[in-house]
């Protein structure tokens, strides 16, 4: 394997200048860290202004990434962008057009909007992404962390190359042949409603949540592995794959592993382009929104009732921040205590059988099945207004120092794995993370020590 690495020293004149325009930007967050505080202990009991406050917030952190990441979308890009959509995506479409643009939502769904706790919940959403900017940016001033900012990695024909396609190419022919198998046996239909697919037996399977990791991590493999015309075969079927989940009424199953592509190549060097904008804009306003409103009716026969509306994406995945409202009037009503970190160390004590205990979450989530979660609230469930400040200023500083290190395709595919599952936790509890991580770093361990066997004539 061959990495060339466009980099610069330090402490060159190029090197200082980018440490001053870092410098920069994380006083720009440090100051409006304090007023959106100040802001809050003004105005905390108007949702109408901390929703504004949001959106000046969203700009604010998209510009200084954009600065950071010099046009890229990187990995800490992509779980931060995905973030501000869960926590802002429905509320700031509601303060600027009003009810009507939720008008597919029913007024018991849209109840939280009239919460008085909608207020804090968008302020503690503020709080997550000015902090997790502000730590990536901390991480960027240590001087062994810049050299690889404008890293450019170039394949050959490698050992290593072929290495991590042979892996991504086996976990998603694994994935391709379980979706076959049940749908041979009746165990799931070729093309469905979302309802049907979730009361198939394919779905409520005991190893589906590992079948998924595995088209996780197949997915990042061959895309680390070099360009898609050089792995035709694979990339084909990863897109039957994709088509199958898409026309049974999956989303995130197959976009929360192109985001981790889109982080990856950002890593890799490539700028943000026409190209990429026109892909994002395809997902986004055309893909999501056209399976969102077919996964009840089912897409087979019914594609010419297919209405496109554009904000259906940010409005569904911003729907997570009711989650939140819901948390604090429960913790409000002594209905749920603070957990004390309770879910975060609780999943990784379960792997030792003696002790073993409930999930902390588990009460709540059944209260509020099918509702999801997210990481802004259960980090303050657990320690209070300090909790988002400490989860996403640790998530934020260590991701940052990882992915500018210099590092092979290997393990940045390996990060790439990682990426996804933080994403998926965005919009979830986080119970199964520890041992999806467990999942992935072996898989990672085997591909890294299996040899391949280069052939020369």
């Amino acid at each position: 394997m061959t990495i060339v690495l466009k980099s610069f020293n330090v402490y060159s004149y190029k090197g200082k200048l980018f440490i001053m325009v870092i410098l920069k930007k994380v006083f720009i967050l440090g100051y409006w860290l304090i007023i959106c505080c100040i802001c809050y202990l003004f105005f905390g009991n108007n949702s109408q202004w901390m929703i504004y406050m949001s959106m000046l917030t969203t700009i604010i952190i998209v510009y200084i990434n954009f600065k950071l990441d010099k046009k890229r979308f990187t990995y800490t890009t992509v779980l931060l962008l995905y973030t501000i959509v869960t926590q802002f995506g429905l509320v700031i479409p509601y303060a600027l057009y009003g009810k009507n643009v939720l008008s597919e939502y029913s007024d018991w769904t849209l109840k939280f909007l009239s919460s008085p706790y909608l207020a804090k919940s968008v302020f503690l959403g503020n709080i997550a992404v000015i902090v997790f900017t502000l730590a990536k940016g901390i991480a960027m001033l240590k001087p062994q962390q810049t050299k690889n900012n404008y890293s450019i990695y170039k394949w050959t024909n490698s050992v290593d190359s072929k290495r991590m396609y042979i892996a991504g190419i086996s976990l998603l022919t694994l994935v391709f042949f379980y979706f076959v198998f049940n749908i041979l046996t009746g165990g799931t239909a070729l093309v469905g409603t979302y309802e049907m697919y979730m009361k198939s037996s394919a779905y409520n399977n005991s190893i589906y949540a590992y079948i998924l990791i595995l088209f996780y991590v197949g997915t990042i493999y061959i895309a680390s592995a070099g360009k898609i015309m050089e792995h035709k075969f694979g990339w084909f079927i990863w897109l039957i794959i994709a088509v199958f989940l898409a026309v049974n009424g999956n989303k995130g199953e197959f976009m929360y592993s192109l985001l981790a592509v889109i982080g990856m190549k950002g890593i890799e060097g490539k700028k943000i382009s026409f190209k990429l904008f026109l892909i994002i804009g395809i997902i986004l306003f055309i893909l999501i929104p056209s399976i969102t409103f077919l996964r009840d009716i089912g897409i087979a026969g019914n594609l010419g009732s297919a209405k496109l509306k554009f904000m259906d994406s940010f409005l569904e995945m911003g729907m997570q921040i009711r989650t939140s409202v819901y948390t604090l009037e429960d913790l409000a009503a002594n209905r749920i205590s603070t957990l004390h970190g309770a879910s975060y160390y609780r999943p990784i004590l379960n792997f030792i059988p003696f002790l073993k205990g409930p999930v902390a979450t588990l009460e709540l989530k059944n209260t509020y099945l099918g509702y999801g979660y997210n990481q802004v609230i259960e980090s303050y469930w657990n320690f209070g207004i300090i909790g988002p400040i400490i989860f996403y200023g640790i998530l934020g500083y260590i991701l940052s120092r990882i992915e500018n290190k210099v590092m092979d395709r290997e393990k940045l595919a390996f990060i790439g794995t990682v990426i996804c599952i933080l994403i998926n936790a965005t919009r979830n509890y986080w119970a199964f993370v520890p041992g999806q991580l467990i999942i992935v770093t072996i898989i990672y361990v085997v591909v890294r020590k299996t040899k391949i066997i280069k052939h020369t004539q």
